[in-house]
């Protein structure tokens, strides 16, 4: 697993993995960012009646939502892209690594990128905050179980995405896949509590830790039993789908 782990870290280097987390991370903070700099944002820095880092943290969700599921589709479609053209399968299978055992190092690696990606978009977010002039107390443990939360829909869909991508050749199967889950989460945030529930996308909409109600935000979490068993689901399936890679004679696909 380590030598594998370990191929895997340089392949991200020469597919650029950590350029693009950059890039969605300057994205998603200035997308979020924006409406700190209107006149009428500014006027309620001093004003807790105005909920100035509520409506701040609604922004990242709302920007995180469109924008998530389509960075874990690009990062496991690269991730695995390579192995499909240049017989990475085959020449990993005679060096002792099955195809499953190749996909759970993928899947450390990458869940290392957007670990480090949503911390980044979560502080960097929060010191923009500071910086222009909120004076009201941040939420700080709000903000943080967001964080947490999101990694972890982020990892769970991972792993949908890592499976996909060994199946199909065709990597803009995948990359549609995303974009289709990114459209779904921005719509659930506006659709019924239930309809987040229905698809693992809706789950970027259910872990929104504020919500609208009465023309105020209030604090919000998802339905405790349902994220877990989601989070547990996907493990589950994941770590099955490498097992069955594992059995399976040649390659993936």
């Amino acid at each position: 697993m380590r030598m594998a782990v370990g191929l895997e870290v340089h392949k991200t280097r020469r597919l650029r993995v950590w350029v693009l987390c950059l890039v969605m991370t300057v994205a998603v903070v200035a997308l979020s960012g924006m409406n700190l700099f209107s006149e009428s944002a500014r006027e309620g820095f001093a004003d807790p009646a105005a909920q100035p880092w509520e409506s701040l943290l609604l922004n990242q969700v709302m920007i995180s939502a469109m924008t998530s599921p389509v960075l874990v589709a690009v990062l496991a479609g690269r991730q695995v892209d390579i192995e499909h053209q240049s017989q990475g399968w085959f020449l990993a299978r005679m060096s002792g690594l099955g195809p499953g055992l190749l996909c759970r190092a993928k899947a450390v690696v990458l869940g290392l990128a957007l670990t480090l990606t949503v911390v980044a978009q979560c502080v960097l977010l929060f010191l923009a905050g500071l910086v222009v002039g909120i004076e009201v107390a941040p939420p700080v443990a709000l903000w943080a179980r967001y964080g947490l939360f999101l990694l972890l829909v982020n990892l769970a869909l991972l792993g949908l995405h890592l499976w996909l991508a060994a199946r199909v050749d065709n990597q803009l199967v995948g990359l549609g896949v995303g974009l289709l889950g990114a459209f779904y989460a921005v719509y659930a945030l506006l659709m019924p509590t239930w309809a987040a529930y229905v698809l693992p996308w809706g789950y970027y909409a259910a872990i929104s830790p504020v919500a609208m109600a009465d023309d105020q935000l209030i604090e919000s979490m998802p339905i405790p039993w349902a994220f877990a068993l989601f989070l547990c689901a996907a493990a589950a399936l994941f770590l099955g789908a490498c097992r069955y890679l594992d059995r399976a004679e040649g390659g993936p696909a």
